[in-house]
């Protein structure tokens, strides 16, 4: 099996910065790596639009917004029953939609949809007791999951490109030759 050189130059770079993201977050004791592989993940399966980066981060913060709103509609008393629940998320995602349609067409709903699903994955199970800290590590380990995983992952590619350029496989087919009668 011949396995292509971008298979190759991708998976070392994104495990190397992968590496170097699981150091930086220990170090700061980040603790939401996850939010971090979620972000790249979308960022990659969304075909590295670096044309889009501003749009896409200001869909993960409204995202964390719309998860710190649907969290704090679910204190109230009710709320969090089935019923209840299900309008208000119905209500909410409608509200995402008709503003991205409308008056906020900058944005990409399901990086904002990601945003906020995480969001409200993380805050269901951890307690949270200094909001504006929360909000800042997850925020900024979506931050770093797109740089320092996506885009140091894609200039290794580009250095690497360079340095090792790919073999130029038109020298070593044969020509086609017209001496044949």
């Amino acid at each position: 099996m011949k396995i292509s050189r971008k298979v190759w130059l991708d998976s070392i770079g994104v495990g190397l910065f992968t590496l170097v993201y699981s150091v930086v977050m220990g170090s700061l004791s980040l603790w939401m790596g996850s939010a971090a592989f979620v972000a790249v993940s979308y960022f990659f399966g969304a075909g590295f639009p670096k044309d889009k980066i501003w749009n896409i981060l200001v869909s993960f913060a409204l995202g964390i917004a719309w998860g710190l709103i649907a969290f704090r509609l679910l204190q109230v008393p009710g709320m969090d029953e089935l019923w209840p629940s299900a309008i208000m998320f119905g209500l909410l995602t409608f509200i995402v939609l008709f503003l991205q349609g409308t008056i906020m067409k900058f944005t990409i709903v399901p990086a904002w949809l990601i945003a906020w699903g995480t969001t409200m994955l993380i805050i269901t199970n951890v307690p949270v007791h200094h909001w504006a800290l929360f909000v800042g590590q997850l925020y900024g380990s979506m931050l770093l999951g797109i740089f320092l995983i996506g885009y140091a992952s894609d200039y290794f590619n580009q250095i690497m490109a360079r340095l090792l350029p790919a073999k130029d496989t038109s020298e070593e087919a044969p020509a086609d030759s017209a001496e044949e009668d």
